[in-house]
Order: structure tokens, then C-alpha cells, then sequence
């Protein structure tokens, strides 16, 4: 071997080769080399690019500091020591796709994931390479999907179009990490001014003659006034140099953390709207970002229609049984007002056993028609003044299958005609008009099984005066597990004992008839 091979350090020779500018340049992806302290000594082409510095900037610099504000995903801070490059230069580990987020200089927030590599010389560590990728369009693609993803949930969860549009603006200030949003309203006959609506974040900022000061026609010169005139989006990347933004706007803007703003239009039912979103920083709203933001906006309009069109139906619903309950009840006005009853506190039942509110709405219209049936019984049966013969309560016990035909036939949702059908069931078999047992008897028909019971015992009728509650406590008590469900019976109990009564539910609370079949 000669001397000049003696002489030969692979580990020397590969150390220079990393550290050579011309091997770095060999990458398209960025390539970044830092010291054992954490010093950057040299870089190549694709990372200035990426970070839009030159080499001669970062050389010397120990990125990423406070002044790049590096985020984590959910956009906390991510602290120095903490990132990669400073755990592999403590560490002597790898690591790998890590994501973090950085401001860079007259651009949009862009997301790097970042691998890093130790290099030691002897076993001892002399610096560390680090390569970085720009994934910035996944995760705003995955961002804005997220976003659609909640949103989406929101619309299921609305009851109507306004809780739907202020749960959209928390989500995009809580989730979206925007300083403020705001849906702005044209003006119509009954407001001439436009308004700001459904606001969240730093609402302060929209005070009284924000948006009113553009005029009924949206005749300014801001980027909400004309995305409202022209109906195209409009975006302001830096609001403390636009054009348009007056001096005292410029301040308040910077008072509450606003930098930025794109102002999208929409149109909620028949009126013209802008859906209004503003940034904490410039420079947040690129091409990527604002077309994410868009689709959500169109998204928005969607969820806006379909709650609108929910509640709609929901009330039209409502009629519908209003109309079907008062058909019943003027065909037997001696016990008007005990499907009303039967609903309120079947309802009440459901809530103490931790139903959900749809199905409780739905438990509740339930009773209220569950009685419906009845139109096809004669009113001499109904009228009756004393007990009923095999034959006149067969034909009594016929209003069940009768009520569920009908309730059928009006395409209600579940399960509202199967309460109908249901509600005379019992536990053990031995109600009407099917001899179900058990399971076989759905829970909300078991509710109102029981708070039909309670009502019928506590409420006049026209063959005897009312009894007491504490006799209807002691009947369903006394058939718990057998005619009647053991949970529902514990609920029924405790919602009286708490203090539930028909007058404060709801119905009508009538005097004692003299003569009437018992249908209860």
C-alpha cells in the first residue's frame, strides 16, 4: 500500500463530498447542511428556491426560528428544539417526514416535510443533513377537505339556516385558524343596509356601520363591496397597503390582528350574500388556498339549502300531525287533549332515558297521534256509557291497526305509524293488537305504552273522575317487567317525581263528561 493510500479517509473523503456545493446541486429536492451547533453551512439551489432566500442569507443562520414562525399541523408553535434538525443534532437519530409549517417572505404560509440525517466523522457527530420537500398543496387540499368533512356534520346536527351558518363561521375560526369570518347580507325591501351576520372570531372589528357604509347597492371600492357588486371573488393579501383601505381602516385592521381577507359571494335562499374570511397574516389567501375556500363557500350554500329545506319540511310535518290530531279529537272531543299529553310526556320519558332529540321530537309526535285510529270507530262505541261488549271493544281494539294504516299512507318517518300500531302492546304478550312480546315491541312504543297509561289513569273520563298520580305511579310500578318496560317505568317515575304535569306540558285539561267508552 503506498503512502498516498495510506493516507486515504473514506469517512474524511465522504465528509468533504457532502459538504460539497456541486454534490448538493445534483438534488432537485432542497437540500440543507448544518454544523454541530446548528449553523447552516451550505445549501443548494432547489432549497433558496423553495424558502425564497439566497445562499448567502441562510449560511451562518440557525433556521427555523421565531422569525420563520414554524407551526406544527394544528398551527401551535413549533419551538427550536423541537424540530428535526435539532433533535437529530442531540439525538444522533434520523428523522423523517416530519410537517412544519413556515411564514416565507411576500408568500403564503408553505409546508415542508423534512427529513434529516446525521453525519459523523469517527463516530462523532459533526453536523447534520437535512432535505425538505414543499407538500403545501396536500395538506391545504387536505385542510379544505377536513373542513368540508366538519362542515358536513354541522349540516346534519342544524336545526336551522342561522345555527348552521354560525356553527360554519366557528368552525372556520376554531378549526380553519382564521382571525374572523363574517357572512354579509344584501340589502332587501325591509333592510336597505347591508349587514354582517353569523360572525366569528375577532367580531369587535365588524362594529356598527361596517358593512352599512358600502350602501344598499354595494357602490365601495373594497374587496367585500366588490365581490358583492360583481358577484367574482375578490382577495387583499395585505391590507395594510391596499389601495382601497383607508388609514383608520388600516389601524382597526392591525388593532384586532387582521392582515388579510378574501371576500367570496354566495347566495343564501333568494339574497345575495359574501361570505367574508379574514386572515391573521399576509399573504394566506394563494390561488390554492382560495379556490379550497370556494368549493367550501359552494359547500356552504348547499348545507344552507338542504337545513333550510329540512326545517321546511320538518313544519310542514308538524301540520300534517296538527291536522291528523285535530281530525281525531273533533271525532271524539270527550278526550281531546290526551294524545297532546301522551306525546308531552312520552317525550319527557325518552329525554331521562338519553334518547337523542330527533328521536324524541319524533317519540313525542308519535303520541300525538297515536290515537288516530279512532275515526274508524262508530261514535255510539266511542259515546258508550257503560262497559263494552266483546264485540264493541274488538272493534275498539281495532283502532291500532287502523291508526298505523293511516299514519302509514302519509309517508311519515319512523316511528310514528309503529307507535300507533304499538302502543297497547305489552311486555308479556297480553296487549293488542298482535300479542307482541318483548323485543318485539320497539323502545318508543313501550314509551308511550306508559305514558299512555299514566295519562288515561290521571285524567277525566267520562264513565269516572280522574285518579290520583300516585295510583298511575303504583300501576306502572306494579307491572314493571311485565306488562310494561322496567327502564321505561324507572324513567316514567323519575320524570314525575321531579315534577312533570300534564297542565304545564302542553294540552287542554278538561272536566268530567258523563258517559264514554275507555280507549286509555
Amino acid at each position: 500500500m503506498s503512502e498516498e493510500d495510506s493516507e486515504f479517509d473514506p469517512n474524511r473523503d465522504l465528509l468533504a463530498l457532502v459538504y460539497s456545493s456541486a454534490f448538493l446541486e445534483t438534488f432537485s429536492v432542497g437540500l440543507m447542511l448544518r454544523d454541530e451547533n446548528g449553523v447552516v453551512v451550505d445549501s443548494n439551489r432547489a432549497l433558496q428556491d423553495l424558502l425564497n432566500v439566497s445562499a448567502v442569507s441562510l449560511v451562518g443562520q440557525r433556521p427555523f426560528d421565531t422569525r420563520w414562525n414554524p407551526v406544527h399541523p394544528d398551527g401551535s408553535p413549533f419551538p427550536l428544539e423541537e424540530q428535526p434538525g435539532m433533535i437529530t443534532l442531540h439525538s444522533a437519530s434520523p428523522k423523517s417526514d416530519v410537517i412544519m409549517g413556515i411564514d416565507i417572505s411576500s408568500r403564503a404560509r408553505r409546508w415542508l416535510s423534512i427529513n434529516t440525517f446525521p453525519i459523523l466523522l469517527d463516530g462523532v457527530l459533526k453536523g447534520e443533513l437535512c432535505s425538505m420537500t414543499d407538500v403545501t398543496t396536500r395538506h391545504q387540499e387536505q385542510h379544505v377537505m377536513r373542513l368540508i368533512t366538519e362542515m358536513n356534520k354541522l349540516v346534519m346536527q342544524a336545526v336551522d339556516e342561522d345555527q348552521f351558518l354560525a356553527a360554519v363561521s366557528n368552525l372556520l375560526v376554531n378549526v380553519g385558524g382564521y382571525a374572523l369570518v363574517a357572512f354579509v347580507l344584501g340589502a332587501t325591501d325591509d333592510a336597505p343596509e347591508m349587514i354582517a351576520v353569523h360572525m366569528a372570531g375577532a367580531t369587535d372589528y365588524v362594529h356598527e356601520g361596517t358593512f352599512a357604509h358600502m350602501g344598499p347597492r354595494a357602490v365601495g371600492q373594497g374587496p367585500v363591496a366588490t365581490a358583492f357588486r360583481t358577484r367574482v371573488t375578490q382577495v387583499a393579501n395585505e391590507l395594510a397597503t391596499h389601495a382601497h383601505f383607508e388609514t383608520a381602516w388600516r389601524q382597526r385592521a392591525a388593532q384586532f390582528g387582521i392582515a388579510s381577507l378574501t371576500a367570496i359571494p354566495i347566495v343564501l335562499g333568494r339574497r345575495n350574500a359574501v361570505m367574508t374570511i379574514y386572515g391573521k397574516r399576509p399573504f394566506i389567501f394563494d390561488e390554492l388556498t382560495v379556490s379550497g375556500l370556494e368549493n367550501l363557500a359552494r359547500e356552504t350554500e348547499f348545507g344552507a339549502t338542504h337545513v333550510r329545506s329540512v326545517k321546511q319540511l320538518a313544519e310542514a310535518l308538524d301540520g300534517t300531525l296538527a291536522a291528523i290530531s285535530r281530525v281525531s279529537e273533533t271525532h271524539d272531543p270527550l278526550t281531546s287533549g290526551h294524545q297532546v299529553h301522551v306525546g308531552a310526556l312520552g317525550a319527557a320519558i325518552a329525554t331521562d332515558l338519553g334518547i337523542d332529540a330527533r328521536t324524541i321530537k319524533l317519540i313525542r309526535q308519535g303520541g300525538e297521534v297515536c290515537d288516530v285510529g279512532k275515526v274508524v270507530v262508530p261514535s255510539e262505541i266511542l259515546t258508550h256509557p257503560g262497559a263494552l261488549t266483546t264485540e264493541q271493544f274488538a272493534v275498539v281494539q281495532g283502532h291500532a291497526a287502523s291508526g298505523a294504516d293511516i299514519l302509514t299512507q302519509a309517508s311519515l318517518p319512523w316511528p310514528i305509524a309503529e307507535i300507533a300500531l304499538q302502543h297497547h302492546e305489552r311486555m308479556d304478550g297480553s296487549g293488542y293488537p298482535l300479542g307482541l312480546r318483548g323485543d318485539q315491541i320497539i323502545m318508543p312504543a313501550r314509551i308511550i305504552a306508559v305514558a299512555d297509561v299514566v295519562e288515561a289513569m290521571t285524567q277525566p273520563r267520562p264513565y269516572r273522575e280522574a285518579r290520583s298520580i300516585d295510583d298511575a305511579m303504583a300501576e306502572i310500578a306494579d307491572g314493571s317487567g311485565t306488562r310494561y318496560d322496567e327502564r321505561v317505568v324507572a324513567s316514567c317515575l323519575a320524570v314525575i317525581r321531579a315534577g312533570f304535569n300534564f297542565d304545564s306540558a302542553g294540552g287542554e285539561t278538561h272536566g268530567v263528561p258523563q258517559n264514554g267508552a275507555n280507549l286509555g
